[in-house]
């Protein structure tokens, strides 16, 4: 880790877990134990991201373990809670609407996903014909399959955490209404949605955009985040204004 540059506490419990994209790895004290010498995986997926999330998990775990003097508190249960969510979504029904519309969203963008997955090297073809014909100067065409890489990038990203930090956040129904540290710990990660799904959108709209003729799939994805969205900010109406350490 850099000297000059101070760890920022806590700024590891409201990320996205994103370590390629993130510009504060070098004051986060979750990428310094868990990659001291940096990142050598350049490939990103589901796998990578639940991995991530559980070695966060532990790190804020052993926190709390610290602080708490090994007491199992509320904070300490959300923490078990959202562990669970990853290892394994629960064998129980999803009672909370909320939830259940994440669960739709897992399965529907993974659907497309499959159906998808030659999208961006037909991109390239296309970009490569145009460029060939003098249709389109080099620099649009790299401009146009960047645009198109970081939005399904995004989309697979952010598909997978938006569900598990929903669960996360959703724990503040059975914490204690007067306790304002834990409250707060629970808003941080609705933002940590909010702000998930805000990236998620941009990069369905990027898609629409350039690809009208997907536009009622993509609508469904629109339509089913956008709902999403309203719910978390109805039943967490402080959320957005929440501070994440370093983030905001």
């Amino acid at each position: 880790m850099n000297k000059e540059a101070e760890p920022i506490p806590g700024i590891y419990n409201y990320c996205n877990s994103w370590c390629e994209r993130c510009a504060f790895t070098q004051q986060c004290l979750n990428f310094a134990s868990q990659y001291p010498n940096g990142l050598k995986q350049s490939n990103i997926d589901a796998e990578t991201l639940v991995k991530r999330l559980m070695e966060t998990l532990e790190l804020t775990k052993s926190y709390v373990d610290k602080v708490r003097q090994q007491r199992l508190l509320p904070e300490h249960q959300a923490i078990e809670q959202e562990t669970k969510a990853i290892v394994l979504r629960s064998n129980e029904p999803l009672r909370n609407p909320i939830a259940a519309l994440c669960d739709d969203y897992l399965r529907q963008t993974a659907a497309w996903l499959q159906q998808e997955k030659d999208l961006l090297e037909q991109a390239a073809h296309q970009q490569a014909f145009e460029v060939n014909l003098g249709l389109r100067p080099q620099e649009a065409a790299d401009a146009l399959l960047l645009s198109l890489k970081d939005a399904w990038e995004v989309i697979k990203w952010y598909r997978t955490l938006i569900p598990v930090k929903v669960v996360s956040a959703l724990q503040i129904n059975t914490s204690p209404a007067n306790d304002t540290t834990l409250r707060a710990y629970f808003n941080g990660k609705a933002k940590l949605v909010l702000v998930s799904i805000d990236h998620s959108l941009l990069a369905w709209h990027t898609l629409l955009e350039n690809y009208p003729e997907k536009t009622d799939d993509v609508l469904d994805m629109l339509v089913l985040l956008d709902r999403i969205r309203r719910q978390m900010e109805a039943a967490f109406p402080e959320a957005r204004s929440f501070l994440r350490p370093g983030l905001d």
